[in-house]
C-alpha cells in the first residue's frame, strides 16, 4: 500500500550558471524580459551539473525525504540518462515500478541556463520519453491512498481526466499541480478535473489564467482572491502560491495567508514542485492547512536556496528543526 503516487514527466536536467548571459527588456512579452547570447559564440561557462527533474520525480523525492511510501509513475528512455533517474529514485527510497523504458523516445533533458544575479532562468526542454506516457495497467496503482498529479502539458490531453476519473471512482485522494499546456486548453477542458480534485496547487499565472478562462471579464484586485474564486470551481482546498508575496490557501470557509520564508535565491527551479508536494505530505501525515502551508514554505525556500530541484528538498526531521528554530506554534 503506497502513500501516494506521482504522475508526470522525468528527466535529467543540465544546470548552467553563467555570467556572460545578457538580459534584454522585452515589453512584448509576459516575462518582460529576454536572455541573449551571441550568435555563433562559444559561451564559456562559470559552474555546471547534473540531477534528476521532472515533476514526477521532483514530487516522488519530495515525498520519499518526508518518510512517506511513494511511486513514480513517469517514462524514461532505454538509455544511459534513464537508468540514472531510476537509480537515484531508488537511492531516495521511492518505488520505481511503474516507470517504463521507452524502446523509441529518449529520456527527457532539461537545460537550464541560469544568469548570476537575474534571480531567474531559462529553460530549454526536450519532452522525449514522455510525450508517450500512459497507464499501461489501471489495476495496479489501486492500492494507494493519494496521487500526486504533476504537469501533463505534453501527453495525451485526455490523460489528467482519466486519471482524475480512476481516482474517484476509487475513493483515491487527489492532488493536481497542472501545467500551463493543460490550462490553456480552456475551462471547458478544466472543469471536469477541477470538481472532482481533493486539492488544487497553481500559481498566480496559473491561477488567473483558470479564471479569466471560466469568466474574461473578472476582475482580480488581490491574490487572497485568486484562491476564494478557484474554489468555486470545485475543488476541496485550493493553494495559490504567490512567489515572494507568500501563498494562500482555503478550503472555502476560511483562507490562510503563509509568508514567503525569507533565503537568498540561487535558483527556482523546483520550487512549485517542493512546496505542493510538501502541501500534500503534510495533509497526509494528518496536519491541519495552516501547518501544511507552513512545512512547504520550509521545503520550498530550502529548494531555492541551492541550485537544483531536489538538492534542498528537506528530509522531515529537518524541517521539524526548522520550525522549532523559528518558535512556529506547528504541533510537529
Amino acid at each position: 500500500m503506497f502513500d501516494v503516487i506521482t504522475f508526470g514527466s522525468a528527466s535529467r536536467d543540465i544546470f548552467f550558471i553563467t555570467d556572460r548571459g545578457k538580459i534584454i527588456p522585452d515589453p512584448s512579452s509576459i516575462e518582460g524580459k529576454l536572455l541573449a547570447f551571441y550568435l555563433g559564440a562559444k559561451v564559456s561557462i562559470e559552474t555546471a551539473f547534473t540531477s534528476n527533474g521532472g515533476g514526477a520525480c521532483n514530487a516522488a523525492t519530495a515525498f520519499a525525504r518526508l518518510g512517506l511510501k511513494v511511486a513514480a509513475y513517469t517514462n524514461v528512455g532505454r538509455d544511459e540518462l534513464g537508468e540514472q533517474i531510476i537509480l537515484e529514485l531508488l537511492r531516495e527510497g521511492a518505488n520505481t515500478e511503474f516507470i517504463w523504458a521507452d524502446e523509441k523516445l529518449r529520456t527527457g533533458i532539461g537545460l537550464i541556463l541560469i544568469p548570476e544575479g537575474a534571480g531567474d532562468r531559462t529553460i530549454l526542454f526536450y519532452s522525449g520519453a514522455n510525450r508517450g506516457l500512459t497507464i499501461r495497467d489501471w489495476h495496479e496503482i489501486e492500492d494507494t491512498s493519494w496521487f500526486y498529479m504533476g504537469p501533463l502539458s505534453r501527453q495525451k490531453p485526455e490523460l489528467p481526466k482519466q486519471i482524475v476519473d480512476f481516482a474517484y471512482s476509487k475513493s483515491i485522494k487527489i492532488a493536481n499541480n497542472p501545467g500551463l499546456g493543460q490550462i490553456e486548453q480552456g475551462f471547458d477542458y478544466m472543469a471536469p478535473i477541477l470538481e472532482r480534485l481533493n486539492v488544487l496547487i497553481v500559481n498566480k499565472t496559473e491561477a488567473t489564467l483558470i479564471l479569466r478562462s471560466k469568466d474574461p471579464n473578472i476582475v482580480i484586485t488581490e491574490n487572497r482572491q485568486l484562491a476564494a474564486e478557484l474554489i468555486k470551481t470545485g475543488p476541496d482546498i485550493v493553494v495559490v502560491t504567490c512567489g515572494p508575496d507568500g501563498s494562500y490557501a482555503t478550503e472555502g470557509k476560511d483562507t490562510y495567508f503563509q509568508e514567503a520564508i525569507k533565503t537568498e535565491i540561487a535558483d527556482v527551479t523546483g520550487a512549485g514542485d517542493s512546496f505542493g508536494s510538501t502541501f500534500v505530505a503534510a495533509l497526509i501525515m494528518g496536519h491541519d492547512i495552516r501547518t501544511a502551508m507552513f512545512m512547504a514554505a520550509i521545503n520550498s525556500a530550502s529548494v531555492v536556496s541551492q541550485i537544483g530541484a531536489q538538492e534542498g528538498l528537506l528530509r522531515l526531521d529537518e524541517i521539524r528543526k526548522r520550525i522549532v528554530q523559528r518558535g512556529s506554534r506547528a504541533g510537529l
